[in-house]
């Protein structure tokens, strides 16, 4: 039984949806948490069900609607299970101050302001594909608050850091390239492919930074040298490797063995929580795991399962297969490019899950192009991506007005990305 968009059913199914896409693209104005409103989406597969009860005797009315759950299920499991596991893991590193120790070396090195400029942002670039955007954001974005004397300065290191944590799309830094991952459309190996793109773009936007922003500070009094120290928690050197160790194994199965990410990282956590036990045992360090267990954000996975669900109903009534057709009547290269700079503004995990579930006909180079532009076009505005958000909760004086004075560097990144992307497949295939 077939949903024609422009049906009843299907304006409703709509109408919700955007209603609630509203209400988290003003959720700052509205004060509200954007899972609330995504939770709120999933109501449209109830109406769907109203729809399929009402509408006949058959008894088998109800199976497009069981299929449709049932492929949506299998989606978000290991969406849900991979970024469960991820958080756990750094969640463990942080209570035992492995990344705020990490900071302390950096400021112990007497890099100065420059020279922290862009160690923060090449580590950002580095860390982001392994343990997400947003750690990263996080991690950089605090340590940046706690000794930065010229909030300009401070301003300068976060958009940097933005930048760098969403050019992490080249592996799994970014819910995009994750998404089309455990979609099937292209595999770890493939997206190491995006490395020269993805990084030159953030090279290029803090070499932008550096020659128009940076040099018009005063950076002697960049820098507050009084800052708190902070060291590493007993156990913590050993547990940051056995966690390296867990997430490396994690890949090399994925890459190797064809297990599922989500189950090969499981695997890791689960000797990663072994291997605390046993430091409990042996070396007398408590690690109480229900603790980090609950500072796992557990609102951004509800908000994932809201979106998935209310696109996946989307799609059952015919809505994506508009985004299907700009595929067919545009070329691939250039609707990929549009939907990175709709990004800017509209959630990237959103506008992946979108461009999944329409289900475009397209080579593996192109999978690649949209998860890299939708990934990296959230730089575009601070609000487009859960790095940018995260920062300007760190620092309530990054908004959206500060970002786009460093439009030149962001617009800098999202077109030396795409331009060396072209070169890479357009140009030498």
């Amino acid at each position: 039984m077939l949903i024609t968009p422009f049906s009843p059913v299907g304006l409703v199914v709509l109408s919700v949806f955007v209603v609630g896409l509203l209400m988290i693209i003003f959720e700052v104005q509205l004060a509200m948490d954007k899972f609330k409103p995504a939770l709120m989406m999933m109501s449209t597969v109830a109406i769907i069900g109203i729809y399929y009860f009402i509408s006949s005797d058959d008894p088998d009315r109800f199976k497009p609607l069981i299929a449709m759950q049932a492929a949506t299920k299998e989606s978000l499991f290991g969406l849900i299970a991979f970024m469960a596991f991820m958080w756990m893991i750094v969640e463990i590193l942080n209570e035992r101050n492995v990344f705020n120790a990490m900071n302390q070396a950096l400021m112990d090195m007497g890099l100065g302001a420059r020279g922290l400029f862009w160690v923060m942002g090449l580590l950002s670039a580095l860390l982001s594909p392994f343990i997400s955007s947003l750690t990263t954001t996080m991690i950089f974005g605090k340590a940046i608050s706690n000794v930065a004397a010229n909030p300009r300065y401070r301003h300068l290191v976060l958009c940097n850091t933005i930048i760098s944590s969403n050019s992490g799309v080249w592996f799994i830094g970014t819910s995009t390239s994750l998404m089309v991952i455990l979609a099937g459309k292209v595999t770890m190996t493939d997206l190491l492919m995006l490395f020269p793109a993805a990084i030159s773009g953030w090279v290029l936007s803090a070499l932008v930074l550096d020659r128009f922003y940076l040099k018009k500070l005063d950076l002697d009094t960049a820098l507050n040298a009084n800052s708190e120290r902070e060291s590493i928690k007993p156990g913590g050197p050993s547990l940051a490797l056995v966690c390296a160790f867990a997430i490396v194994s994690a890949v090399v199965l994925n890459m190797g063995l064809h297990v599922d990410i989500e189950f090969a990282l499981g695997s890791g956590l689960g000797l990663v929580v072994m291997y605390i036990w046993v430091l409990g045992r042996r070396c007398g360090i408590a690690i109480n795991l229900d603790v980090q267990l609950q500072k796992v954000e557990w609102a951004t996975l509800m908000y994932y399962i809201g979106i998935i669900t209310g696109m996946a109903a989307l799609n059952h009534v015919g809505w994506l297969s508009y985004v299907r057709k700009m595929y067919e009547v545009l070329p691939s290269t250039w609707v990929n490019f549009i939907l990175g700079m709709v990004s800017s503004c509209i959630d990237n995990n959103l506008l992946e899950a979108a461009a999944i579930m329409a289900n475009p006909h397209l080579g593996v180079d192109q999978w690649m192009l949209n998860a890299m532009m939708v990934g990296i076009g959230g730089s575009l505005t601070v609000v487009g991506s859960s790095a940018g958000v995260m920062a300007m909760s760190i620092d309530k004086s990054y908004t959206f007005a500060t970002h786009l004075r460093f439009l030149p560097a962001v617009l800098a990144n999202f077109l030396g990305s795409f331009g060396l992307w072209y070169l890479q497949f357009e140009v030498f295939h």
